[in-house]
């Protein structure tokens, strides 16, 4: 495209198609490239698929959504889903930005996250964290909405919105302090704290989590337990305490460095190009820098004061208002002269992402010790395991597989029927498990060691009747994949499968 012919068009259309020329190819590409799906992926798809109100990991939503979304288009879904969960959140971002600025501002500040390392790179891979970028960006826009016009419906959007993000992860517990805070800052919105339209937007919240949280109760807060023991494994000593958070702010920092680089070869950086204050009014700069930076500076902060570990990943969905806050800093009348350039710049930046991806996954497993995960060979495993099932029961299909929840997880993804994961061999992960199904149903056991002996995991399980080790191809010049694997005849007749 000429530098003429891109004046001529609008920064919307243009935008647009980048948004969706973007999206179509973040999907494609890894469906196209790797031979099995990303390990959150798979993971998600094996939980999604027991439809339980919450997980030893994490709350129920996104499991449901990545498992719905293979069952309708396979393989392809999960991709499509991630970055269908990417566009959303820019809308989001779109709208509220038409709220602070006019439309060709918002425009370019949804233009500048794809200068943010987690709208690019990490999108293949739909986990928890994807998952709640566009509940964030909505929530933000609703609690604007909120704030300004203060209208029941509002608040109880709101509300709704904070409550699936809770059925996502909890971690959107910092967004909702950041709130807070705005809220108790600013005197024309403290009096709001105590009225009835937050009551509103609360009671909407409790109405929407609380299945997950009654599910927490009987279940004893799994997830928790599994956040604090992660947690205590990762803070480690004291100087940890403030080494680790440190380390997560500087890592949020280096994940925005392709956006300064996409400013400055945009020509952007200029010193007389920005305002030392803000554009906006107070209370939408004051938004704008709550909502923005507090959610990061508050989870730092829990972790310096508790200890707690922390994943720089849960920076995922805390970035959606770096583009409008850069916007607010900007002369505009520099913006819309330089917009154009600065789509170019961003679609040369993404198709070099695009091509680097396409060559880490194609030629870059060549030069690994070990291929990525993405590169296992999910089908031959499923369908050796399988055929050994069948040779040792006279069953068709295997009703339950048990081993950790990567190999257990693509022998599920791939096997007839679908299997259900007992994961690690622990009935207390896997709460859709009875005791009695696996004395009646059987189980396949997996797992990948040198020795072949049954591993501690099984223990609590029935011996196995007969094991073995598949060796699977999956790189050339490399030394066969060595999968153990065991059977556990199930007690009752296989019905219609037994074979005659």
């Amino acid at each position: 495209m000429s530098v003429a012919g891109t004046r001529t068009q609008p920064l919307s259309g243009l935008l647009l198609w980048l948004l969706l020329a973007n999206a179509l190819l973040w999907t494609l590409l890894p469906w196209l490239i790797h031979p099995t799906l990303p390990l959150d992926v798979v993971e998600g798809i094996f939980w999604g698929q027991e439809w339980q109100w919450g997980y030893y990991k994490h709350p129920p939503l996104p499991a449901w959504l990545v498992n719905l979304s293979f069952e309708l288009v396979g393989g392809l879904g999960p991709y499509l889903l991630s970055q269908l969960a990417i566009l959303l959140t820019l809308l989001f971002v779109y709208l509220l930005g038409c709220r602070i600025f006019d439309r060709e501002l918002a425009l370019v500040g949804v233009l500048l996250l794809y200068g943010v390392y987690y709208f690019t790179w990490p999108t293949p891979e739909f986990n928890h964290n994807i998952a709640q970028m566009p509940i964030w960006a909505a929530a933000v826009y609703f609690f604007h909405r909120a704030l300004h016009e203060n209208r029941y419906r509002d608040w109880a959007l709101l509300g709704l919105v904070v409550g699936l993000g809770l059925l996502t992860k909890y971690v959107i517990a910092v967004l909702v302090a950041s709130m807070f805070l705005l809220m108790l800052l600013r005197g024309e919105y403290r009096r709001r704290i105590l009225s009835w339209q937050v009551a509103v937007s609360l009671l909407v919240l409790l109405l929407v989590f609380l299945p997950h949280l009654l599910w927490l109760i009987e279940h004893e807060f799994l997830p928790l337990q599994y956040a604090r023991d992660r947690s205590t494994a990762a803070s480690g000593s004291w100087v940890t305490h403030i080494t680790m958070p440190l380390k997560f702010l500087s890592v949020q920092l280096l994940d925005h460095l392709p956006l300064l680089l996409i400013l400055a070869a945009a020509g952007l950086l200029r010193r007389g190009f920005w305002a030392r204050q803000s554009r906006s009014d107070g209370a939408d700069r004051d938004f704008l820098l709550m909502l923005a930076l507090g959610p990061a500076l508050l989870t730092a902060l829990a972790a310096l004061l508790t200890g707690m570990g922390l994943r720089d990943m849960w920076g995922t969905p805390m970035w959606n208002l770096s583009g409008l806050l850069l916007v607010s800093y900007l002369k505009p009348e520099v913006l819309k002269d330089k917009a154009h350039r600065l789509w170019r710049v961003t679609a040369i930046w993404l198709g070099v992402l695009l091509l680097l991806y396409g060559l880490a996954a194609i030629i870059g497993n060549q030069y690994k010790s070990k291929p990525s995960r993405t590169a296992w060979p999910d089908r031959a495993l499923a369908d050796g395991v399988q055929q050994q099932w069948r040779e040792v029961t006279g069953c068709d299909a295997i009703a339950i597989v048990a081993g950790d929840y990567w190999l257990a997880g693509l022998v599920s993804l791939r096997a007839e029927g679908r299997p259900s994961v007992l994961i690690e061999g622990d009935l207390a992960l896997s709460p859709w498990l009875k005791e009695q199904q696996i004395k009646q149903q059987g189980v396949l056991l997996v797992w990948q060691s040198s020795d072949a002996s049954v591993p501690a995991m099984f223990e609590d399980l029935p011996a196995p009747d007969a094991f073995g080790q598949l060796q699977l191809e999956w790189r050339q010049g490399e030394a066969p994949l060595l999968i153990n694997w065991g059977v556990v005849s199930p007690q009752i007749v296989c019905a219609a499968e037994v074979k005659e």
